[in-house]
């Protein structure tokens, strides 16, 4: 009988063991945002052969927020916005102070579209609107002239 037990208890041990892998595995591809991005969550992306680590914006009030007020990105490669499908939403620059570029990327990873943005000081109305040419499921946010060329591969 304790011999029994003893190898429930060890089985048990291996499944915590390989649970705790798991999760460590995962939070290495996602995981919460340092500041100045506290309450979002990081993520380690590829596009074409270029490793980067982004600050995801997976919710309507995230994406309404995106890099809005800020100067720099903490840190960051760049900002992932990630719809539930593909759309075609329109990105303004209203309130960021530096140029970006984005890139458009289907459910796939492939790149749709990409489009430099300027900064603009005025309210949403008051800014131009960006608009990728085809519907997408990612958009891809980096300080101008840091977007790499390729397609975009979730890590994880």
């Amino acid at each position: 009988m304790i011999v029994r037990s003893t190898w429930v208890a060890v089985g048990l041990l291996a499944l915590v063991l390989i649970g705790a892998c798991s999760s460590s595995e995962s939070s290495k591809t996602e995981r919460l945002a340092r500041a100045p991005f506290k309450g979002l969550t990081e993520k380690n992306i590829r596009v074409g052969t270029t490793d980067l680590l982004v600050v995801v914006d997976d919710t309507e009030s995230e994406r309404s927020q995106g890099l809005r007020g800020r100067r720099n990105l903490g840190g960051y490669d760049g900002m992932l916005f990630e719809y539930p499908s593909s759309s075609t939403p329109t990105f303004t620059m209203s309130t960021v102070a530096v140029g970006l570029d984005v890139g458009f990327y289907d459910a796939q990873g492939k790149p749709v579209d990409r489009l430099a943005m300027t900064p603009c000081s005025g309210s949403e109305f008051d800014c131009p609107a960006y608009r990728s040419r085809r519907p997408f499921r990612y958009a891809l946010e980096t300080l101008s002239g840091d977007l790499p060329r390729g397609a975009l591969r979730l890590r994880g």
